[in-house]
């Protein structure tokens, strides 16, 4: 499978304060909405991360790659590898004090990275927990597991996900989804032809109220398009009437449109 984010294309879920360019008597729902949407993006960001980290350091499945990284905030150290299972475990140091790293993020703590099978095959997996581990003030914790269900399909989980921002309150978050390739496995070399299908749901709590994000049909996006192409998404809020995100026919624009109960908004979609 081409180098690519495992979630990176969910981080169109988060950031609603831009899909929004027009203001109305509706403005309570939609600042509720980004704000969820924001929180949501927080956490997705945070776990993203961890495997943003663990590529910057050389960890690979093959385990062949852990001794490379040349970013001095990191120090990577080899608990244990099998070469006939290849199964094996490592762990990212960052240190108890705050390094800003080569790609300008600051990072604090562990990650622990334990691999099962090898890069690519059915039924492998990297599994990632933090251990007191912080990236630009947000504390981390839980644990993130990537499984390849096939060549070209991932399902990736966060379970008990705990994010603590810097003012020390927290977003609970979790999700289940499936990332698949559909378009662009046959051009190994051409990296702007990909699409991508993503299935499943997110939910989480922050310090007002409990949320869940659910793909009601999958979303597609392409690498060569910033935008989420087409899909519809729906954002349950605790006490609330639901939001419904609708991305679009396929075309390869920013036009999208949200619905709460009787209304409905046009939206300019973020970029990717």
């Amino acid at each position: 499978m081409k180098k690519f984010s495992t979630i990176a294309l969910l981080l169109l879920l988060g950031g609603t304060t831009l899909w929004i360019v027009s203001c109305s008597k509706k403005d309570k729902d939609i600042n509720e909405v980004s704000g969820i949407a924001a929180d949501d993006n927080i956490a997705e960001n945070s776990f993203i991360d961890l495997k943003d980290a663990g590529d910057q350091a050389g960890t690979m499945a093959t385990m062949k790659g852990y001794k490379k990284s040349k970013d001095s905030c990191m120090h990577v150290k080899l608990v244990s590898y099998d070469s006939i299972t290849k199964k094996g475990k490592l762990v990212v140091d960052f240190g108890e004090t705050d390094c800003v790293c080569k790609d300008g993020k600051t990072r604090r703590g562990k990650i622990d990275i334990e691999y099962k099978g090898a890069n690519g095959l059915e039924g492998s997996e990297i599994i990632y927990t933090p251990d007191n581990y912080f990236v630009n003030t947000y504390g981390v914790s839980g644990t993130k597991t990537v499984k390849y269900i096939d060549k070209f399909t991932l399902s990736i989980k966060v379970e008990k996900g705990v994010i603590t921002k810097s003012d020390g309150s927290t977003i609970t978050w979790s999700t289940d989804r499936v990332r698949k390739m559909i378009a662009g496995y046959d051009t190994p070399l051409n990296a702007f032809d990909d699409t991508y299908e993503i299935t499943g749901v997110s939910s989480g709590m922050n310090s007002s109220k409990s949320h869940m994000f659910t793909i009601l049909s999958p979303l597609v996006k392409s690498t060569g398009c910033q935008w989420i192409k087409s899909g519809r998404l729906k954002i349950e809020r605790e006490g609330r009437k639901d939001a419904l995100i609708d991305f679009g026919d396929g075309t390869c624009d920013d036009k999208g449109k949200l619905t709460v109960g009787s209304w409905t908004k046009d939206i300019t979609l973020k970029k990717w």
